[in-house]
């Protein structure tokens, strides 16, 4: 036993340290695997990480409204693609310059600044209807600020948040337009009915002096009065139709017609004195479908946008021939599809008289007009606001410079919804 006592030992010990070299073992696979493991959730952190930055910034590039990031000297730290691109300039040539600049074409700060209070308060700040002028249009947008602050609670940038509202404008307006019109409609209607019968009265029994002048005792003086009669009478019925025009609902005529060949054969029946020294010019399309419209009523919009327009030159030529000022008048005509082929484009403008600022809310306006006593009876443009309402389109202006820009857009396949016409503002 003695004798066997060191082999009995070199097993025990062989044992022991077989087993410690199995634990050594296992410990260092599990901290092995724990340092795989933790160089794993870093490696996954730091992924997710990069994911969430790619998913926040198309998140912010996405947005159609314009985002800008500004410091404390109104330098602009960061923008989104809209902001670029109604800029119209690569972001690298935007950072690091004025936020005034880019977008207002100013060489200081804006009045009013919305972010200008959010950094002296801290917090949130709006404003509304900022007109941005420009030579192709008037744009109105909704800037709201929000403060970023520090561990200090300082406020150290500030994001201004751009919303462009002019088509939401429009619309409102227009909200608001055929509320008012709903309500005139209803007062003219009956008011129109009244008069009508009265009125074929007069204009009858003058007709009736006038075809036996003798058995009334009618000299040349007397049949003169009484043409004077018909005519007035024959213009108050005129202007009777018109009311209950704008106060009835629309007719359902229509018919597939070719838009170019209705422009030009309606300006071409458009005889004023001194019309023929304007100088016409047209620019149409010729790929355009024919569009599914009541003919006879869009003649008529274009007839009376194409009048105000042809007398609008007329009117700044007289002002200006006592005072030895030169001037060429011009009407120019386009037309264009729009909207992937749904819609078409109608622009009559003219370097006439153009319409004053305070005047352009109420050109759509019934009776409103701007020419003198006995010369309009301020329908014309309501009745065309409403036909073009009937349509499923749109009409509206702008006042560029010295041009005055009529935009009526029609749907290709006639929609009645009345929520789908739009203002604006000229006249």
């Amino acid at each position: 036993m003695i004798e066997q006592l060191p082999v009995l030992l070199g097993i025990t010990c062989l044992t022991a340290l077989v087993v410690l070299l199995f634990f050594r073992y296992r410990r260092q696979k599990s901290l092995n695997a724990a340092d795989k493991h933790f160089s794993d959730d870093s490696m996954s952190v730091a992924e997710r990480i990069q994911i969430s930055k790619k998913e926040l910034e198309t998140v912010f590039d996405a947005l159609n409204e314009m985002i800008c990031i500004i410091d404390k000297d109104f330098k602009i730290v960061r923008i989104n693609k809209s902001y670029a691109s109604f800029a119209g300039k690569p972001i690298k040539n935007i950072l690091g310059k004025p936020c005034y600049q880019i977008l207002w074409n100013r060489s200081e700060i804006c009045p009013d600044c919305s972010s200008s209070l959010t950094f002296k308060n801290g917090v949130i700040n709006s404003k509304k209807i900022i007109v941005r002028k420009s030579s192709e249009e008037n744009t109105y947008f909704e800037i709201s600020s929000f403060p970023v602050l520090n561990e200090q609670k300082t406020v150290v940038h500030v994001i201004e948040f751009i919303r462009n509202i002019t088509e939401e404008k429009r619309i409102m307006e227009q909200l608001i337009r055929s509320e008012k019109l709903a309500s005139i409609g209803i007062m003219t209607s009956g008011i129109a009915h009244e008069m009508h019968n009265p009125l074929s009265g007069i204009s009858g029994m003058a007709l009736n002096l006038l075809e036996m002048p003798e058995k009334y005792g009618l000299n040349e003086k007397g049949i003169s009065r009484v043409n004077a009669i018909l005519e007035a009478s024959s213009r108050a019925i005129s202007i009777m139709r018109d009311l209950l025009y704008i106060s009835r609902k629309g007719g359902q005529t229509t018919k597939m017609t070719p838009i170019n060949s209705l422009l030009l054969k309606t300006f071409k029946a458009i005889h004023l004195p001194g019309s023929s020294e304007i100088n016409f010019r047209y620019n149409l399309e010729e790929s355009l479908p024919p569009i599914n419209c009541d003919p006879a009523k869009i003649e008529q919009v274009i007839m009376n946008i194409g009048t105000n327009a042809i007398q609008s030159i007329l009117e700044k030529k007289r002002k200006l021939l006592p005072e030895g000022g030169t001037y060429n008048g011009m009407v120019l005509v386009s037309t264009q599809l729009q909207d992937d082929m749904e819609n078409i484009l109608i622009t009559i403008s003219d370097n006439g008289t153009g319409i004053a600022e305070e005047i352009r809310t109420r050109i759509w306006d019934p009776f409103f007009s701007t020419k003198a006593a006995g010369e309009g009876t301020g329908l014309g443009l309501s009745i065309s606001h409403k036909i073009v309402e009937e349509h499923g389109g749109r009409i509206f202006f702008e006042a560029i410079e010295d041009m005055t820009i009529f935009s009526i857009i029609l749907p290709i396949e006639r929609r009645y919804s009345s929520k789908l016409s739009t203002n604006s503002e000229w006249n």
